[in-house]
């Protein structure tokens, strides 16, 4: 997850280019969720990416848009980087019960940095959604630090995603959930012995995972794609994604990273 120090000026990735030419006949609707806990820099960063961008119409929507019902006319619901503890806790009960059904009805879900781990199974005092089989592997100890660390995907050269104290995603049985499927995984590491992480935890676990809930898709992102600058950030990640999990349909346990991001470049 982000810390509130963490973030400098800078960092942000630049907005790509609207693209010109004639407009989808259906536009992904995406529903950016704006609330405590969510990182002043991931909502901005984000929002410079999607606000008039062709293909997509962006919401902005607080905890009381959420238990009103704006997911009724959306396609996808993003939550970005900051505290998922606290980003569940002002959803509230009702607004997590909200989140939940649109997604298993075929919602998509997006979750990046604390938005992954809002997404994940805990105790009930992190005001988790429980809606992917997986965990943070080293528990309450998630102070790795910060790093554009090197990912890697079949078919194409390594890249880097910026990372911030993102979740190290490890499986969990969970009755009515299928595992996730990793789609990219870590090849760097960074960590703090200090705060009681270490080497080797992050080394091929999963920097992106796709997973369905119901009859919805979930793509949870550990690093930011949007985040990060020059050879860092990769915004078209989050395109591809968002164009992906609005889709719906299943998600097989075979899904590569190709059949989310086909046509995505990664730099």
């Amino acid at each position: 997850m982000l810390t509130r120090r963490t973030i400098l000026g800078g960092l942000v990735g630049a907005a790509l280019p609207v693209r010109m030419g004639r407009a989808a006949a259906k536009p992904v609707r995406v529903a950016l969720y704006r609330a405590g806990g969510v990182h002043p820099a991931a909502f901005a960063a984000a929002r410079g990416l999607l606000d008039g961008r062709e293909g997509f119409a962006l919401t902005v929507a607080v905890p009381e848009d959420i238990r009103g019902g704006i997911l009724d006319t959306s396609d996808v619901v993003v939550f970005m980087g900051g505290s998922g503890t606290v980003q569940g806790r002002n959803l509230g009960d009702e607004g997590k019960q909200r989140v939940k059904e649109f997604v298993a009805r075929g919602g998509g879900y997006i979750g990046v940095c604390a938005g992954a781990y809002l997404a994940l199974q805990g105790e009930d005092q992190f005001h988790k959604l429980r809606i992917v089989a997986g965990r943070n592997l080293t528990g309450d100890f998630w102070q790795r630090g910060i790093a554009g660390l090197e990912v890697e995907a079949p078919g194409r050269p390594r890249f880097r995603l910026f990372y911030a104290n993102g979740p190290i995603f490890a499986p969990v049985a969970v009755p009515e959930l299928a595992p996730y499927v990793g789609l990219a995984p870590f090849i760097g590491e960074i960590y703090s012995a200090a705060k009681g992480t270490g080497p080797g935890e992050m080394p091929g676990t999963p920097a992106i995972t796709a997973s369905a809930f119901g009859a919805g898709r979930v793509l949870l992102f550990s690093p930011n794609p949007v985040l990060g600058g020059r050879g860092v950030a990769q915004p078209e990640l989050m395109l591809a994604g968002l164009k992906w999990a609005g889709a719906g349909g299943a998600v097989p346990q075979d899904i590569r990273f190709d059949d989310v991001f086909a046509g995505a470049a990664t730099r």
